[in-house]
């Protein structure tokens, strides 16, 4: 039979199936939702064949390897491949998922699990809410869609087997910084409320000793920062959103950095 699907599984595309399959693998490991613990390994292992199945066509024959003992250093820079473009994504959720906690420690409402009579309890705290955001907008700017068309160019601009560039590791390196600015950002509303109600209360302990603002700030912290919160939800979701569009760039910018060396003349 002619069918694609069939030629897809011919002796002589093994070898880019292998190494399509690794940069799949690599994206369905650190990607948002992909990711979760609650998906279970059998249903992520399904997806990662079936991507590589269709994606296979889209990359150029791959030469198998001549030794035995060369076989794991091509799987795992195609492994490494697909990390840094699930990477793109993975540091905007993480970030306001980090914006959250910092968020909650700065509330006080981190005092929760310590102050609970069983510890090992869970507490849902201002992290999950942050991370639920960032997903939904995540999906509502069709991320998930971004990264798989990401993956594909992947395979035009980084064919599969051919040596790459090094600043690739550079470029991956890189969106950890942004990690770090997207809390930043997400949490900034919230962060200049708290920090002007410090102040505030500073002035009050100062202005009048009798009050006791160490034990006044645990309230009024807690409900300044669940205000502004709820109030800069809309602001902060509207900034993802944004980040969300510029996925695009920040993936070709990554796959620049692997981008082969052009050949010397």
């Amino acid at each position: 039979m002619s069918d694609p699907f069939f030629g897809v599984l011919a002796p002589d595309r093994w070898p880019a199936l292998v190494l399509v399959t690794a940069r799949v693998g690599g994206l369905m490991a650190v990607a948002p939702l992909w990711s979760l613990s609650t998906l279970p390994l059998v249903a992520r292992g399904a997806v990662t064949v079936a991507l590589a199945l269709l994606l296979v066509p889209l990359a150029p024959a791959a030469g198998a390897p001549e030794q035995p003992f060369a076989i794991p250093l091509p799987m795992l820079l195609e492994f490494a491949i697909g990390t840094a473009i699930g990477l793109t994504a993975a540091v905007l959720v993480q970030g306001a998922a980090l914006a959250g906690e910092v968020l909650s420690l700065q509330m006080s409402l981190s005092l929760g699990p310590a102050l609970l009579p069983t510890p090992d309890t869970p507490v849902s705290g201002v992290g999950q809410l942050k991370t639920f955001l960032a997903l939904l907008v995540y999906l509502s700017a069709g991320g998930h869609v971004m990264l798989i068309a990401g993956l594909a160019e992947s395979l035009r601009v980084v064919p599969p087997g051919l040596p790459m560039a090094g600043d690739g590791a550079r470029a991956a390196a890189g969106l950890l910084g942004s990690l770090f600015t997207t809390a930043l950002q997400a949490a900034a509303p919230v962060m200049g409320a708290l920090f002007v109600t410090t102040v505030a209360l500073a002035i009050v302990g100062r202005a009048v000793p009798q009050v006791n603002t160490m034990l006044v700030s645990f309230p009024v912290s807690i409900a300044v920062g669940l205000v502004m919160l709820g109030a800069s939800l809309e602001v902060v979701a509207s900034a993802m959103h944004g980040w969300m569009h510029g996925l695009p760039a920040t993936i070709r910018t990554v796959l620049d950095g692997f981008r082969p060396p052009l050949p010397s003349h």
